[in-house]
C-alpha cells in the first residue's frame, strides 16, 4: 500500500468517528421526541373518545349497511372506472352479489351519491321501444326511501350503449308512473368482454334522513320472450328492509375538527372497524386509515377490547405510530379514536436543525479528507520524483549517464534531507565509478610495460637456451615456456578488461550504415569454417538480400565472441548452426545453436553482467565472462536483443539475436 493511501486511511479513520458519534446522538435525541409524541398523541385520543361519549348514536348502525366512500372532487360519468382517479383508487373495493354477478362500489361528495355497477352476462337484451313494460329487458332497479319514508322506485335501461333512460315506475316495476324521463339521475351503459358496466349519479338529498338503498340487475330470458329470468340484489335482509347507507359522520367531524393536529391524522371507527370520520394528515403518505371502509386490525384488536394502546409499525422506511383510545357507551365499547403519526413529520423540525448541523460537520470533514487528500498526494509526488530522479542518473549498466541534480535539496523538511543524503550518496559512488571505469586503461598501461620487459627477457633467455641446446626446442628449460604461456594469458586479460571497459565509448565513434547480413553470415561461416577444422559450422538462410543498419564490424565481432562460446561447448564432431529467419514484426533473427552441455537457469539470468564464466574445465587460454558482456553491449548499440537459452530437447543451447530489418 502506498505512503499516500496510508496516510488517508488512517486519517479517515478518526474522521470518520466524529460524525459517527454525532449520528449517535441524533438517535437518542429522536428516541426522546418520538415518546413524547407518543405520549402526545395517546393524550389526544383520550380526550376526543371523552368528547364523543356524548354522540353515541351515531355509532349505532346496522352491520351489513353500505359503505359510502367519501371523494374529494365530482366524478365523471362516463362509464369508465379507470378515467378518475378516485374510481381507480378504490378498485379494489367492490362488493360482490349473486356469486360476482353483481359488484358495486359507492362513493359521495356534498352533493350526489356515485355507484359503480359491474355485470356479468353473456346475453344482453336490450330494449325494444315495441315492448311497452319497461322489464321486457334487460334493466337495473333502483329503490329508496324518501323524506316522507315512502318508497321510490326508479328502472334504468338503454337501447344500446350509452346513456341510460330512468323512469319513475309502480310496484310491479312494469309501468312508468308519468313517462317522463327523470333528468336529475344520470347513468352511462357501457358493454365489457363479461357483460356490462353502469356508472350513475343521483342527488344525494333524495336519501336525506333515511339513508336506504336498494340496488337490483334484472335478467330476462329470450329475444321474442322477454320475460325476467334472474334478479340479483344488493338486499340480503330477510324482510326485504332496504339496504342502510353508512356515510362518513359530518357531526362527528365537526366535534374532532377542532382537537385535530395538521400533522397527524385523527380516524373515528365503529366496532365493527368502519371508518366513520376522518380529519387532517393530508401529508402522510401511510395507507392508515385511508381509502378503505375498514381500518386494519393490527391497529383496533386490542382498543375494541377496550384496552387503549400505542403501535409502531415500520411502513416504506418510515415509522408509522397510532395512538388508539376506546369509545364506550357505558359498558359496552362502540367505537375507537385513532391518532397516527409517522416519524418523518414528528421529526421533521428537528431535523431542520439537524440537517444544518450534519451539513456543517460533513463540510468540515470533507474539508479535512481533501486537505489531507492533497497533502498526502504532494508528499506522495515529491517521493516518486525523487526516486525517478535518482533512477533517471544511472542507465541499465549501472554508469552514471548525467550530473546529479535533484529538486528537493533546497528544501528544509525529511524529504529534502533524504534528498540531500541521496545526493551525497550519489556523488561517492559516482566518484568511485569513475575510479573503476580508469582502473582498467591505468592497469593496461602500467602492467604492460613491465610484462613487456619481462617478455622480452624470456625471448632472449629462450634465445640463449636454444644456441646451447644447438636449436633443438625439445631441450628447452620448461620454466622458461610456462613463463611465456603465464605472460601470454596476463596480455589477453589485461585486453579484454579493456576491450570491456572501453566498449561503450568505442561504439558511440563506430560508423553507421546499412549492410547485408545475410551475406555477412554466409561469408562468416564460410571462413569460420576453415579457420576451425576441427569443428562443424553450417549456415541455414539466405544467402544475400536482407538488410540491417550498424555497424559490420562489430557485428563480425559479436558473432565472434558467440561462436568461440559455442566451439567450445558443443560436443565433438557436432555441429554448430547459424540461422538467419525473419518474422511478421519485420525483424531478423540470428540463432546460433550447438549440442553440448546446457545451462543452469540461475546463471541464464546473469550471464550478460560480465565477470561470470560457466566453464566446468580450464583451458589454457583465460576466459573471464567478458565475450558476453561485449556482446551484449554491442546488440544494444543496434538496437536489438541477444538471449540465451537452453534447447527446448536439452540437447544444447540456443543463443538468439534480434536486429530490427531495414530496407537497403
Amino acid at each position: 500500500m502506498k505512503l499516500a493511501t496510508r496516510l488517508f486511511i488512517f486519517s479517515s479513520i478518526f474522521l470518520v468517528l466524529l460524525p459517527w458519534f454525532g449520528f449517535h446522538f441524533i438517535g437518542k435525541i429522536e428516541q426522546s421526541l418520538l415518546q413524547g409524541q407518543e405520549e402526545a398523541q395517546s393524550m389526544v385520543a383520550s380526550a376526543i373518545a371523552t368528547a364523543l361519549k356524548g354522540y353515541t348514536s351515531f355509532f349505532d348502525v346496522d352491520k351489513n349497511a353500505h359503505y359510502v366512500y367519501p371523494i374529494k372532487q365530482n366524478i365523471s360519468v362516463d362509464g369508465y372506472d379507470g378515467d378518475d382517479e378516485d374510481w381507480y383508487r378504490l378498485r379494489q373495493q367492490f362488493t360482490s352479489y349473486g356469486n360476482a354477478s353483481l359488484s358495486l362500489l359507492l362513493v359521495d361528495d356534498e352533493k350526489y351519491l356515485y355507484a359503480y355497477l359491474k355485470v356479468k352476462d353473456k346475453n344482453i337484451v336490450y330494449r325494444n321501444p315495441r315492448y311497452i313494460p319497461l322489464d321486457s329487458s334487460d334493466h337495473i332497479r333502483l329503490e329508496y326511501l324518501d323524506r316522507d319514508n315512502k318508497h321510490r322506485r326508479l328502472v334504468l335501461l338503454t337501447e344500446g350503449q350509452g346513456n341510460v333512460s330512468v323512469y319513475e315506475v309502480t310496484k310491479d316495476w312494469k309501468i312508468w308512473k308519468n313517462g317522463q324521463h327523470i333528468n336529475a339521475v344520470n347513468a352511462v351503459w357501457r358493454e365489457t368482454a363479461s357483460g356490462y358496466d353502469v356508472e350513475l349519479k343521483l342527488p344525494r338529498k333524495w336519501l336525506e334522513p333515511n339513508h336506504r338503498l336498494s340496488l337490483s340487475i334484472v335478467d330476462v330470458f329470450g329475444e321474442n320472450e322477454r320475460n325476467p329470468d334472474t334478479i340479483v340484489s344488493t338486499n340480503r335482509s330477510v324482510n326485504n328492509a332496504l339496504n342502510p347507507l353508512l356515510f362518513q359522520s359530518q357531526e362527528i367531524s365537526s366535534v374532532i375538527k377542532n382537537l385535530s393536529e395538521f400533522d397527524s391524522r385523527i380516524c373515528v371507527i365503529d366496532k365493527y372497524r368502519r371508518i366513520r370520520a376522518v380529519i387532517g394528515g393530508q401529508q402522510l403518505s401511510s395507507s392508515f386509515c385511508q381509502s378503505k371502509d375498514k381500518v386494519s386490525e393490527k391497529w383496533t384488536n386490542n382498543v375494541l377490547a377496550g384496552i387503549g394502546q400505542v403501535t409502531g409499525i415500520e411502513e416504506d422506511d418510515e415509522t408509522l405510530i397510532v395512538a388508539s383510545h376506546p369509545v364506550s357507551d357505558g359498558d359496552e365499547i362502540i367505537g375507537a379514536v385513532l391518532v397516527g403519526n409517522n416519524s418523518r413529520h414528528i421529526l421533521s423540525r428537528h431535523r431542520d436543525t439537524l440537517v444544518d448541523i450534519i451539513l456543517a460537520t460533513l463540510a468540515l470533514f470533507f474539508l479535512v479528507i481533501i486537505g489531507l487528500f492533497i497533502f498526502s498526494t504532494w508528499l506522495a509526488f515529491r517521493i516518486n520524483r525523487l526516486k525517478n530522479q535518482t533512477a533517471s542518473l544511472i542507465d541499465e549498466s549501472g554508469r552514471f549517464i548525467r550530473h546529479i541534480d535533484l529538486t528537493d535539496v533546497e528544501n528544509k523538511d525529511e524529504i529534502g534531507e533524504l534528498a540531500r543524503s541521496f545526493s551525497s550518496l550519489l556523488d561517492k559512488l559516482n566518484s568511485y565509478a569513475t575510479f573503476l571505469e580508469t582502473v582498467p586503461r591505468m592497469l593496461r598501461h602500467e602492467i604492460l610495460n613491465p610484462v613487456n620487459t619481462i617478455s622480452m627477457s624470456l625471448q632472449n633467455l629462450q634465445k640463449q637456451d636454444l644456441t646451447q641446446h644447438q636449436g633443438d626446442s625439445s631441450e628447452l628449460t620448461p620454466g622458461i615456456s610456462a613463463a611465456c604461456n603465464a605472460i601470454g594469458q596476463l596480455q589477453l586479460i589485461v585486453s579484454s578488461l579493456t576491450e570491456a571497459a572501453s566498449i561503450d565509448e568505442a561504439l558511440r565513434h563506430d560508423d553507421i550504415d546499412s549492410f547485408d547480413i545475410a551475406a555477412l553470415l554466409t561469408e562468416y561461416v564460410y571462413n569460420s569454417q576453415l579457420k576451425h577444422e576441427d569443428s562443424i559450422l553450417r549456415y541455414h538462410g539466405d544467402h544475400s538480400g536482407v538488410y540491417v543498419r550498424g555497424n559490420d564490424l562489430r557485428i563480425v565481432q559479436l558473432l565472434d565472441k558467440l561462436k568461440d562460446n559455442a566451439i567450445d561447448f558443443a560436443l565433438p564432431e557436432s555441429e554448430i548452426s547459424f540461422q538467419l529467419d525473419m518474422n511478421h514484426a519485420g525483424q531478423v533473427i540470428i540463432r546460433v545453436k550447438n549440442t553440448g552441455e546446457t545451462i543452469p537457469q540461475q546463471r541464464l539470468d546473469v550471464l550478460f553482467q560480465g565477470m561470470i564464466s560457466h566453464r566446468s574445465v580450464k583451458t589454457e587460454t583465460p576466459h573471464l565472462g567478458i565475450g558476453l558482456y561485449v556482446a551484449y553491449k554491442i546488440a544494444q548499440f543496434h538496437h536489438g536483443q541477444l538471449q540465451i537459452t537452453n534447447q527446448r530437447d536439452k540437447q544444447g543451447v540456443e543463443v538468439v539475436l534480434v536486429l530490427p530489418r531495414v530496407d537497403r
